[in-house]
């Protein structure tokens, strides 16, 4: 009987060690256990990395709606935090996988474990971005549940309006994002985060940025060249005196209105001015006598031809070779003779700068901004020194600028010999105007160097404004 119990327990050790040994035989090493799972994502029989692309599935859902709640006054606030943190889920996978890769004889011991038990790791993700922190609470609005009140304004009549802001208690911005930052440390996304407050305060008014929203730059009535040059209607401008504003609201009470008043300016030409006005008058006209080949003929001709007509609105600049374009056999030019570093060559559109020339004269005499102007090499014969304008595609311009309050027009033609730029716009009043040519020492020798200036009379020429609007280096 002894000897048959002893069997018995013989059989049976063997059996369990059997088993036992199937065991870790069937525990699969490239697969997660039975049961397995990080945070609430089921990983049972997948592999490594079958498991890294199911968590970060799951990550990216957390980073939409993983969330703290914050009470305030009441009232609970949610602040989506998912973004701000990082999901490193590779050494937590691994870890989970290593449970099924022990020693063999351990591996069984793991499958029962896993099977009886479960396999359950829970992972906390890591803050990586703090001020990402602050988006979220910032966009959760709990901010905005304070109980102090900004100074506001709003324009009523002719009068800016204050409405000075009160004192409450506000959220301690800093505060909540530590306890926030430590229930994410902790993994604690459960329990509902008090949010701690503190003495609320008015704001400075920024007066200079008010005045930007509410200045308005009076702008006279123009033309608008994308429809055909009609008629775009006057703006009065608006704004207030920023010292008498200040003075005010530092003496103001919370609570209290504070009234300042809006200064208003009328423009200088409104729709009707400009439609009784526009082209209405000659602001200056200048004459040069064209001669030459057929082939300077044609060229002068066609950069007429592109020139006339044009239309300066009050602040535009004419450039003469944006107006014009390039020279080429395409676009219409010959070949005629130019000069190029001082030699004379043949060049597509040769004799043009007769038409430049003549535009910036007139220019002078119109009182017109000068904004770029070079002079040719040698004094050209159909203008006088130091009133010539050369171009050339793409390196030499003359530029001209409306600096009057109305639009003015160019008059380009060329009947016969003569050359004739005539500027229409808007006399507001008689203003004559001279040009002076000097012949100054040249710091090279063999140059002839001239500065030209404008005489800018009143009406009865009783004063003078003088100014110098080129220099020019000739090779004499």
């Amino acid at each position: 009987m002894k000897h048959f119990t002893l069997l018995s327990i013989s059989v049976v050790l063997a059996l369990l060690a059997g088993g036992y040994i199937l065991l870790c035989i069937l525990a699969d090493t490239e697969h997660m256990l039975p049961r397995t799972s990080i945070n609430d994502t089921v990983l049972s029989g997948m592999t490594f990395e079958e498991a890294l692309d199911i968590l970060e599935v799951a990550s990216e859902r957390q980073r939409k709606d993983l969330g703290l709640h914050v009470a305030f006054r009441g009232e609970s606030h949610k602040i989506v935090v998912g973004e701000a943190l990082e999901y490193n889920y590779d050494p937590v996978a691994k870890e989970a996988i290593e449970k099924s890769q022990g020693r063999f004889c351990a591996r069984g011991l793991s499958l029962l474990k896993a099977v009886i038990l479960g396999n359950h790791i829970e992972y906390i993700p890591v803050i990586k971005d703090v001020k990402g922190l602050e988006k979220a609470i910032i966009k959760s609005g709990i901010l905005d549940a304070g109980t102090t009140i900004q100074t506001s304004y709003k324009i009523e009549g002719d009068q800016l309006v204050f409405t000075i802001g009160t004192a409450g208690e506000d959220v301690d911005k800093d505060a909540l994002l530590e306890k926030i930052c430590t229930a994410i440390e902790a993994g604690d996304y459960e329990n509902v985060i008090a949010c701690p407050d503190r003495p609320g305060e008015v704001k400075a008014v920024d007066l200079d940025k008010v005045y930007e929203e509410v200045h308005i730059e009076a702008a006279n009535a123009t033309l608008d060249p994308q429809n055909g040059y009609a008629i775009v209607e006057a703006v009065a401008g608006v704004g207030f005196d920023i010292e008498t504003a200040q003075a005010a609201l530092d003496g103001a009470e919370e609570g209290s209105t504070v009234a300042i008043d809006l200064v208003y300016t009328e423009p200088e030409v409104s729709a009707q001015d400009l439609a009784t006005h526009l082209f209405t008058d000659e602001l200056a006209s200048y004459t040069t006598k064209v001669s030459g080949t057929a082939n300077r003929l044609a060229n002068v001709a066609l950069a007429v031809e592109k020139c006339n007509g044009s239309i300066l609105i009050s602040g535009d600049v004419f450039s003469f070779n944006n107006t014009v374009g390039e020279q080429t056999e395409e676009t219409g030019f010959k070949t005629a003779n130019a000069i190029l570093d001082g030699q004379i060559v043949q060049a597509y559109g040769g004799g043009i700068c007769q038409v430049s020339s003549t535009i910036f004269a007139a220019a002078l005499y119109a009182d017109l901004g000068i904004v770029e102007r070079w002079n040719h090499d040698y004094v050209s014969g159909y203008i006088p020194a130091g009133v010539d304008a050369a171009v050339a595609w793409d390196a030499l311009d003359l530029k001209i600028a409306n600096d009057k309050s109305y639009p003015i027009r160019l008059d380009v033609t060329y009947t016969g010999d003569d050359l004739t730029v005539r500027i229409i716009g808007t006399k507001t009043q008689e203003v004559p105007v001279e040009i002076e040519t000097r012949i100054v020492e040249s710091p090279t020798p063999g140059m002839l160097a001239m500065e030209t200036y404008r005489k800018v009379y009143n009406e009865d020429k009783s004063q003078v404004f003088i100014e110098k609007v080129a220099d020019s280096s000739y090779i004499n």
